[in-house]
Parts: structure tokens; sequence; C-alpha cells
């Protein structure tokens, strides 16, 4: 494994000093041959996309939109590799702030108003790492990641985060780390879109189907009456970026198992409508290559979704909203489907 060490502080070392164009060209390009050269990643990927798209897999518009997700891919990872060179206030200069009716900022605070803490809920979309770097200059910051087995490899990687003030919680022992982080009302950020069996997660629509993600985020929520709240960053052209939250949802109190679970639910639902949003908006910068819904999923709402009805747009979204008292529903400030990173 310390070969391995080697070659990536070699890699960041070089790529921290190659300009960002022939870098990003040389990560997609890298990611763009996996893709072509893993059946099994490329079959699962297209279907994937097929279901956010309302499209067969066979049609050339998600095989295309399938090969430039693992084209934006090299680039996310390419920027993760940089992230110790880059100028957080430069950063901030090329970022737009699409969060409706208010600011990126103005959610967070909202989330963090109690004192509970926050769950900053996000995805395997656009640049993750990057979202935390920001967030981090606004709230105190932990996330939860895996980690590798080679030490130095590990304390390399995590190094380029924590540098950015994003403190590293371990997967392994990520259900008391947080707990104790929410409780010094400190911000916990979780990508939370990893599929899961029916027996270990919970049930969510997504895209007009039935698919089953974890209960992690929401059960921290309602057990420490922390608020949940969704926040993206992804890729804009000429080398800027999108940035987007939404307002906070905040857990209602249970007092049994039952209860326990429907609040889970609501508050997951409310998740992944709000990164339904987002996907619909850029789908070649969702990076989901594992099959994301089961192959005997129903899709209960399948009308809907083939007539363009957003669930963000509906239900869960708008229901938090004018509980908190949000002045409107979130209408889409780009257009369906469009890649705004090209």
């Amino acid at each position: 494994m310390s070969s391995v060490y080697w070659l990536a502080r070699s890699c960041i070392a070089v790529a921290g000093r190659t300009p960002p164009r022939v870098r990003h060209g040389l990560a997609s390009t890298v990611t763009s041959a996996s893709y072509l050269g893993w059946r099994s990643k490329r079959l699962v990927t297209r279907e994937n996309m097929a279901k956010v798209l309302g499209l067969p897999a066979s049609d050339l518009r998600v095989r295309r939109a399938a090969l430039r997700s693992w084209s934006n891919y090299g680039r996310t990872a390419a920027s993760l590799i940089c992230l110790p060179y880059l100028d957080m206030l430069d950063v901030d200069a090329r970022t737009y702030d699409v969060t409706q009716g208010m600011t990126w900022q103005e959610c967070v605070q909202l989330a963090m108003a109690p004192g509970k803490g926050a769950i900053i809920t996000t995805g395997h979309f656009g640049n993750w790492d990057l979202a935390g770097a920001i967030a981090a200059r606004e709230v105190p910051l932990s996330a939860i990641a895996d980690t590798f087995k080679d030490v130095r490899l590990n304390t390399l990687l995590q190094g380029h985060r924590r540098d950015k003030s994003v403190d590293i919680i371990p997967v392994s022992s990520a259900a008391r780390r947080v707990m104790q982080e929410l409780v010094a009302s400190r911000a916990v950020a979780i990508v939370a879109d990893r599929p899961v069996t029916r027996q270990q997660g919970v049930e969510v629509e997504f895209f007009g189907h039935k698919t089953y993600v974890p209960i992690g985020s929401a059960a921290l929520s309602v057990k420490s009456g922390a608020s949940i709240m969704p926040g993206y960053v992804w890729f804009a052209p000429n080398n800027r970026y999108y940035i987007r939250a939404f307002p906070p949802v905040f857990p209602e109190p249970v007092s049994n198992s039952t209860e326990r679970m429907r609040e889970i639910q609501r508050l997951t639902q409310y998740v992944f409508a709000c990164q339904e949003e987002v996907v619909r908006q850029c789908p070649t910068q969702w990076f989901m290559f594992r099959r994301f819904w089961p192959a005997d999923a129903q899709a209960p709402a399948a009308q809907a979704h083939r007539g363009g009805g957003s669930l963000a747009a509906n239900a869960p979204p708008v229901r938090a909203g004018r509980r908190l008292g949000h002045p409107r529903a979130w209408p889409r400030v780009m257009g369906r489907g469009r890649d705004q990173a090209s």
C-alpha cells in the first residue's frame, strides 16, 4: 500500500501545478475510458439515467448522458485531489447562489437557530467536498467519510478536508460522534444517497419510482432534535459553480416506534425530494454508478413523472416550507435536464 501512497502524493503535487482545463480534461478522459470498458457499471449507469430522464435505457440520449456523467465525475475526482490548492475567496467569487427565497447562508442560520446543531445532507452530485469546504466557512462542520486502510494515504487525503476546516468522522464510529457534534451545536455533513436493501433502509419515492435508502440522517435528527438541511454545489459553465441550499426541516416529537418510523420516512422523503430538484437541473452531474432502484420497484407516480411533475415542487418541500414560514415554494431556476457544466 505504500506505493499507492507515494503515487497519490506525486499525482497531487503534479495536479496542483497543472492548469485546471488540462487536469480536468485528463481526469475526464480516464473516467470516460473506465465507463466504456466496464460493462456492468455502464449498464447500471444507463439504467439509473433512464429513470432520471424518463426514457428507455437504450435511448441514445440516455447513453450520451450516462457517458457524460462519468466524464463529469473525472472533474470531481480531480477537484478532490486539488482541494489543498483551492483559494476559497476565489471560489466565492466564482459561485452563483441559486437558493430560492433566501441565501444559502440564511438557510444554514435557520437550521442552526434552535441550538441543537444541524444535519446537512448532500449527494453524489456535483462536488460534495467543495460543498463541505464552503459550508465550513459559515458554520463549525464535521463530515462522515469512508477511511482508507493505508494510514498514510488516509491521513493525506483526509488532511485535505481538515485543511478546509472540515473535521472527519469515520463511518465506523459515526453514530456516537455525530450525536456528540450535534450536542455541541455543530453541523454534520452526510452524503445520503446510498442505495440499500428494503431490510436495511426506508422507502422513498425518487423520480416517480420507489427505492430504499439509509435511515441514518433522519434517525439522528429524530433522536437529537437537530434540523436537516439539504445542500448542493455543482459545476457551472466557464469554471464556475452553483450552490443551492433548501430550507431546513425539523423533526416532530414521537412517542412510539410507529411514530418514529413515520417521522423518519417523512424526513428522508424531504431530503430526496430536494435532491430530485437539483438532479433534474443537471442529470449528468449525479454520479450514481450502483443500481439505485430495485429491479422490481413499482412506479406509483410514473404518470406524474412523465407529465413533468417534480416531487420537490410538490408535497414534501412545500409543506416544510410553509411550516417554516418560507415565503414561497421553489420554482426551478434552470431548464430541466440541461447539462449546465458543459
